[in-house]
């Protein structure tokens, strides 16, 4: 399976190496906003429109980035911002209305909404997005690999993992995750740390992530959905399924993690967890939500690490995964787009940009931007340096790459189903076993699937 990955990038790569030469007159590199004497395009009296969705720190230096465009090229930015569930809801509103905003963030369920994305192709060829500092295999990341279409340019890499607070550990009597802690380890770390504290040892957590990541772990090659996107890769064997419906409920029972209420409560809002505040000590984030999540932690005292996921078995397969956490796209029907290619070309590789941004979104996937950020001790602090080290441990073992990097269309509806069907029915006493919803699920899934299969 790695083999057909590499080949496929190795393709794309080809493909735009082929197309360069037929592109004009214009020089590699010659949108490069680092470049000495870069000029910026006069917008004056022009006005574009973003959206993204995030924390309230992203807001904040996204909006300073924002500022610091308009200054250098007299264009007016029209943004909104919202957390990561309100966001979809207007996304989705705005979709169905034709009134989407010029550039808009996008996540690795782009494949959902492919009929809205503008392709890169021509903006990367022509070299206004400048892709000089940026490898094949991150350009990839964002690219559909059945035709070709570059559907957004990635914010920066990251990883889905997990963070704790060591003072509570210790407080336990708990041993530090290791790099190949496993499940087991996991249910006895809470119940040690819930029985300590009297809290629940963990309040946020990805059901599906951790669902699909644990079926990944099952076997060597095993995935949920296949590498592309376009079917499943899950053989029928629920085994899996059952063992981690079981194991997160058991433990939801057992007061170990927050109840659905608790959960609901905190929502979105990684800095609203209560690790932040001490009264948790294991989440379940994205590395590049650490940054903040630790910010918020540092005005209590509390310093925080990341850890893997808990694997199935400590000598089996990680189920971690480094791809790109978001994506900045261009709506189709924009009347802007080249206006828009140049702000995703500045937010992306402007090096001043970045300094502000500070790999907020993910690892810089510009290895010009990243060589600045390590460089500056003010900006890799000991937390960045965290993620960075963090990144580097995940992307290498050798299954990392063994899981989709686009989520298929069918992928919201089915999770949807998975958290509130099978996980909140479990705790509501609604299946006489994991294994009863294990197989209802699997069941139900294939259903789904097979009405998006026939839209």
């Amino acid at each position: 399976m790695r083999k057909s990955i590499v080949a496929m990038l190795l393709a794309i790569a080809m493909l735009c190496a082929m197309a360069l030469p037929a592109v004009a007159e214009k020089a590699e590199g010659w949108n490069n906003v680092n470049a000495e004497g870069y000029t910026y395009p006069d917008y004056s009296g022009q006005t574009l429109s973003i959206m993204w969705w995030g924390s309230d720190t992203r807001a904040r230096i996204t909006e300073e980035v924002i500022h610091l465009w308009e200054e250098k090229t007299g264009a007016t930015v029209e943004f909104e911002n919202y957390d990561g569930g309100g966001y979809w809801t207007v996304f989705q509103s705005k979709m169905a209305a034709g009134d989407l905003p010029d550039v808009f963030q996008m996540g690795n369920n782009w494949l959902t909404y492919y009929d809205t994305i503008e392709p890169l192709n021509a903006y990367v060829e022509d070299g206004t997005i400048d892709t000089t500092a940026i490898s094949p295999a991150m350009l990839a990341t964002t690219t559909n690999m059945a035709n070709g279409d570059i559907t957004g340019i990635s914010n920066g890499t990251n990883a889905r993992c997990f963070a704790y607070n060591p003072a509570i550990f210790d407080e336990a009597g708990v041993p530090y995750p290791t790099d190949n802690w496993t499940w087991d380890d996991f249910a006895a770390a809470c119940r040690a740390i819930t029985e300590a504290t009297g809290n629940p040892a963990m309040t946020t957590l990805e059901y599906n992530f951790l669902t699909f990541t644990a079926v990944t772990q099952w076997q060597e090659g095993y995935n949920f959905y296949a590498m592309d996107g376009s079917d499943f890769a899950f053989n029928g064997d629920t085994a899996p399924l059952a063992y981690i419906i079981d194991l997160l409920n058991t433990l939801q029972q057992e007061g170990c993690i927050a109840d659905f209420g608790i959960q609901n409560e905190i929502g979105k809002n990684i800095e609203a967890d209560w690790i932040a505040f001490g009264d948790s000590a294991i989440v379940n984030l994205s590395s590049n939500q650490f940054q903040a999540l630790s910010n918020i932690a540092a005005e209590s005292g509390i310093t925080l690490e990341l850890a893997t996921v808990p694997r199935v078995h400590a000598d089996g397969q990680s189920g971690m995964v480094v791809r790109s956490s978001q994506q900045m796209s261009i709506y189709k029907n924009s009347e802007k787009k080249d206006m828009a290619a140049n702000f995703i070309n500045f937010f992306i590789n402007s090096i001043e940009a970045n300094a502000i941004l500070n790999c907020e979104r993910g690892v810089s996937i510009n290895s010009d931007v990243l060589n600045a950020l390590k460089a500056d001790t003010e900006l890799t602090n000991e937390v960045v340096g965290k993620v960075y080290t963090a990144i580097d441990l995940f992307g290498s073992f050798p299954d990392t790459a063994n899981s989709s990097p686009a989520e298929p269309a069918a992928n919201e509806e089915i999770s949807d189903v998975l958290l509130k069907t099978y996980f909140q029915g479990m705790a509501d006493g609604k299946f006489e076993s994991a294994q009863a919803a294990a197989d209802q699920f699997w069941a139900e899934a294939q259903e789904i699937w097979k009405k998006y299969e026939a839209a």
